[in-house]
C-alpha cells in the first residue's frame, strides 16, 4: 500500500496543473507545489497523515508568498488623464448650484457639470475639489476683508 501514496500525489500534481493551465488566473499552482512537497515527503515517511499535513503547509506557505508578491500587480490600477489637471485649481460658476442640482463650472475656459455641498449662484469663484467621471466636486471661494477671493 506505500506505493499508492507516491501515485497520489503525482495524479495530484498533474490535475493541479491541468487545472492551472486551464485557467488565466493563479488557481491551483499553490496546490500543485504542495503536491510536490507531499510527493517529496512519501519518499522519507509512509505515513499519510505527515504527508497530507505538509501538503497542506506548503499550499499555504506558497499561497501567501505569492499573495504578497502579486497583491500589488492585481490591484486595478487608475489611469492618470489631463483631466486630473483641474483638481485644485479655480473656477467660475456658469449656472448655479445647489446640493440637491448640480450647474455647470468653467475652469481653465472648460465647461464642467459641477456639484457642491452648498449653493453657490452664477458667477461666484469656486475650487475644484475632486472629478468623478465628468462631474467636478467643487467648494467655494470665501471673500476676504481686502475684496480678495481666498478658496478653501
Amino acid at each position: 500500500m506505500a506505493a499508492f501514496y507516491p501515485w497520489f500525489w503525482i495524479v495530484l500534481i498533474v490535475v493541479f496543473a491541468i487545472a492551472e493551465g486551464l485557467t488565466v488566473q493563479l488557481v491551483s499552482i499553490w496546490f500543485c507545489v504542495g503536491s510536490v512537497a507531499g510527493l517529496l515527503t512519501s519518499f522519507i515517511t509512509r505515513n499519510f497523515g505527515v504527508q497530507f499535513v505538509v501538503f497542506v503547509v506548503v499550499s499555504a506557505i506558497a499561497l501567501l508568498i505569492s499573495w504578497s508578491l502579486f497583491r500589488d500587480r492585481m490591484r486595478p490600477r487608475s489611469v492618470a488623464t489631463n483631466a486630473d489637471m483641474v483638481i485644485g485649481k479655480e473656477g467660475v460658476v456658469l449656472r448655479a448650484i445647489s446640493p440637491d442640482a448640480g450647474g455647470r463650472v468653467k475652469v481653465d475656459g472648460q465647461d464642467w457639470a459641477a456639484k457642491c455641498d452648498a449653493p453657490l449662484a452664477a458667477g461666484e469663484r469656486c475650487k475644484v475639489i475632486s472629478l468623478s467621471g465628468v462631474t467636478l466636486t467643487v467648494a467655494p471661494c470665501v471673500l476676504e476683508k481686502k475684496e480678495e477671493t481666498v478658496c478653501s
